[in-house]
């Protein structure tokens, strides 16, 4: 259930989205201090995180899902509202910065749950 995006300059995008999230320009997102995202509203907060990771030679950056460390399970409802939640957050704020986003329906790298 990754998030693959390709663009030509990952790690520029990479950094335009924690920009956007520190600054506020990017509302209901929160970054980590190790990079992970997660959601900002209490009943998802930390629940999961998106990791992200730069695939260079694929010109890929690819987000994957993490549960947290005491869940057993990642649920349907779960994984949904990621996914479709930074979907948003990508194409509402970064339309011009890749040309195609890919959301796995199976676990796909760097998915670690």
């Amino acid at each position: 259930m990754a998030i693959i995006i390709k663009t030509d300059n990952p790690n520029l995008l990479l950094d335009k989205i924690y920009e956007g999230i520190e600054t506020k320009k990017i509302q209901k997102w929160n970054v980590k201090a190790d990079g992970r995202i997660t959601p900002s509203p209490l009943l998802w907060r930390n629940e999961a995180f998106l990791k992200p990771q730069i695939w260079v030679e694929e010109n890929e950056l690819r987000f994957g899902l993490l549960k947290r460390k005491n869940r057993k399970h990642i649920t349907t409802k779960l994984y949904t509202f990621f996914h479709v939640k930074f979907v948003e957050m990508l194409l509402a704020n970064f339309d011009t910065d890749f040309s195609a986003l890919t959301v796995s329906a199976a676990r796909e790298a760097p998915d670690d749950f």
